[in-house]
């Protein structure tokens, strides 16, 4: 090869390569507020997204090109404040600890809930929730509450009302005591929704309301002040989904864990009283639909609360 060529050969140009565009520098903040995140508008957003669409569809789109674009889209975005910013939400869940549940404990459970409502929502909770609250302390403090030592209840039967009907004061609060194992899966605090309304039962005996022949409308208003009683303890309704969703879990998991069944039963219930919302006729045909019935000839209480009360 000659000089010549070889001169040729290593003096010829390299092809031409296409420059990257330059990244302007970002400006240096001048105040605090420049500091701060920027905030992403979707309307900007959009377009630099339509750009990049765009670019992506172009085949004369070079390499540097789509890089310049994108970075426009994404660079930084993840550090932006959201013009429309979310609102943040805790999830509420009950503080089940396994406790077997008792009337003390049920009790006490009721009032730190009222205390936390009032502070919660600064007023008052319902006044029959409190007023059937306040009945439940004294027939405990009377010993006319308490679990079914008789046995008299079956499965499904979480509480009753007896009384005598020819007596309008009297009458007693028995409460399954299948209730007191189902408390250490949901808490002392939703086991005390059997309690306050057979105590409701109590309140409307005493005030002359109740009788086996008007038995369904004894049950609307238990359920109504029921119902009451839910949204005062847990006024999103979280706590019940969520207990619910994992009880529900729990027992697909474990189908053997009968008492997680029988929990799971008890809060399904509540769950359907609360999709009530309280109102009259959707109360009724809950009533309906746990098969209760008016029956003038009834000797004794109307029945019992089926898994449920």
């Amino acid at each position: 090869m000659s000089a010549v060529l070889a001169l040729a050969l290593f003096s010829s140009p390299a092809p031409a390569q296409e420059t990257p565009p330059a990244t302007p520098a970002s400006p240096a903040p001048q105040n605090a507020d420049d500091a701060r995140p920027a905030a992403v508008d979707p309307v900007v957003l959009q377009k630099k997204a339509d750009d990049l669409r765009d670019a992506v569809a172009d085949p004369g789109s070079s390499l540097y090109r789509l890089h310049a674009d994108a970075g426009a889209l994404f660079n930084n975005v993840q550090s932006q404040t959201p013009v429309r910013r979310p609102h943040a939400r805790l999830i509420e869940r009950e503080n089940v600890d396994g406790r077997i549940g008792t009337l003390d404990g049920m009790i006490e459970a009721a009032n730190r809930r009222f205390d936390a409502y009032k502070l919660r929502f600064n007023a008052p909770p319902p006044p029959d929730a409190t007023a059937s609250a306040e009945t439940a302390v004294a027939f405990k403090e009377q010993g006319r509450a308490d679990f079914d030592k008789k046995n008299r209840l079956t499965d499904e039967q979480m509480g009753v009302f007896r009384y005598a009907p020819a007596e309008v004061a009297g009458g007693v609060i028995e409460l399954n005591r299948r209730l007191a194992l189902i408390a250490t899966r949901i808490g002392e605090a939703f086991a005390y929704s059997t309690l306050v309304h057979e105590a409701t039962h109590a309140r409307d005996r005493a005030a002359g309301k109740l009788s086996p022949e008007h038995a369904k409308d004894g049950e609307v208003n238990a359920f109504r002040v029921e119902y009451l009683w839910l949204t005062t303890m847990d006024p999103t309704g979280m706590r019940l989904i969520d207990l619910q969703l994992t009880l529900d879990d729990w027992t697909k998991r474990h189908p053997k864990d009968v008492l997680s069944a029988h929990a799971l039963a008890y809060v399904q219930h509540l769950t359907a009283l609360r999709q009530t919302g309280g109102e009259e006729k959707k109360l009724r045909k809950f009533v309906d639909d746990l098969g209760y019935e008016d029956d003038p000839d009834k000797p004794a209480a109307p029945t019992p609360s089926p898994v449920k009360a």
